[in-house]
């Protein structure tokens, strides 16, 4: 007679997150990329590509890439995209969590953030 097999917690704890972990699809894993408490930008869709991470608050930081096809502003205050470097020209709001996994207009073209301290635009 087969002696049954008993799961214990961390037996059923580890299949489950091996399993989270193959359903996650790239643009999850990509986007988990970005540390709390950053503004993450990348260069392609989908959170693909070259990512700049930038948590500087209280001036304009160049991004640095020369598309932005992606972000996510995993910060808990609010952050500024802007069309140039020295925040002139257009502009966005990007309220704390927002994100966007493709871009277009003038925004895939973006040069600069500004990482504000208030919390929502």
């Amino acid at each position: 007679m087969k002696t049954p097999r008993i799961l214990t917690s961390a037996t059923i704890l580890t299949a489950v997150a091996a399993a989270n972990l193959l359903s996650a699809g790239p643009a999850d894993a990509a986007i988990g990329d970005c540390p709390s408490g950053y503004m993450c930008l990348w260069s392609q869709p989908n959170y693909s590509g070259t990512i700049k991470k930038i948590n500087a608050t209280g001036s304009y930081k160049a991004i640095g890439l020369s598309t932005v096809e992606s972000y996510y502003n995993h910060r808990s205050k609010r952050t500024w995209l802007h069309s140039t470097t020295d925040g002139s020209g257009s502009y966005v709001c990007l309220d704390p969590g927002d994100r966007a996994s493709s871009l277009s207009g003038w925004q895939d073209n973006a040069k600069a953030v500004y990482l504000a301290t208030i919390t929502n635009c």
